[in-house]
């Protein structure tokens, strides 16, 4: 997806998890898991009053939020009626054609987490796991 940082250019993305030498290190088949359990540890650390989902986070957060931010910063808005999720600025010369499709929670969370609340959703998904 995109790397841009508007949104959000405080919070830790998935290209500043790929520069660590710890996900450096990793073997290629497995860098990008790394990378994202990477991302999620440096947004826990940076912003612990936010909650973060994992990449293996699957299960929906109860209560859930109404928008997260991707492990590369973009912003996501949940179908409160649906219980799913879309991506409001997508655009299909940016963006994977995937990124424009509706998708559950699982599917957000395995493609393209880790999950971040919004700072002023913070009260939301306390399901999330904190550490």
């Amino acid at each position: 997806m995109s790397s841009k940082r508007s949104q959000n250019p405080a919070l830790p993305v998935l290209d500043d998890a790929y520069r660590l030498a710890s996900v450096k290190d990793t073997e290629e088949s497995t860098r990008d898991l790394a990378a994202r359990l990477a991302t999620t540890e440096l947004r826990r650390a940076s912003h612990p009053g936010r909650v973060t989902w994992d990449a293996i986070d699957q299960a929906d957060p109860v209560p859930a939020p109404p928008t997260v931010v991707d492990g590369d910063g973009d912003l996501w808005l949940r179908d409160r009626g649906a219980g799913t999720w879309t991506m409001p600025e997508f655009d299909p010369k940016t963006f994977p054609a995937r990124c424009g499709e509706v998708l559950t929670w699982n599917e957000l969370a395995r493609e393209y987490g880790p999950l971040t609340a919004l700072a002023n959703d913070r009260h939301i998904g306390g399901g999330g796991r904190r550490r």
